[in-house]
C-alpha cells in the first residue's frame, strides 16, 4: 500500500530563490504541518507513507508476517513566501 503526497519529479523542480508558496501549494497541495518561526520563516512538511508486508520462515516450522512502514518527510523552508531550502528525511518502523 502506498500513500503519496509528493513525487520525486516534483521535488526536483523545486528551485530555491524562485519557487514560491503558491507554486508549492499548487504542486504538492496543503502540507500536513506548518512551522512558523519568529524571524518570519516557515517550514511546510509533506509525508509519503508506504507499507510492505513480508513473510519470513523461521527454522522451517514457523512463518511470521512482518509489516514494515516507511515514512518519507519532505520539508520546505520559506522566507517571505519564497523557497530557501528543502530536504527529505527517511524513517522506517
Amino acid at each position: 500500500m502506498l500513500s503519496t503526497a509528493w513525487e520525486e519529479a516534483d521535488v526536483s523542480r523545486l528551485q530555491p530563490g524562485k519557487s514560491d508558496t503558491e507554486w508549492v501549494r499548487t504542486t504538492f497541495g496543503e502540507p500536513v504541518s506548518r512551522l512558523n518561526y519568529a524571524d518570519g520563516t516557515q517550514i511546510w512538511k509533506y509525508r509519503n507513507r508506504s507499507e510492505k508486508d513480508m513473510e519470513v520462515g523461521l527454522f522451517l516450522v514457523f512463518s511470521v508476517d512482518i509489516e514494515q512502514e516507511r515514512v518519507e518527510t519532505l520539508s520546505i523552508e520559506f522566507d517571505q513566501s519564497v523557497v530557501i531550502n528543502y530536504w527529505i528525511e527517511h524513517d522506517r518502523f
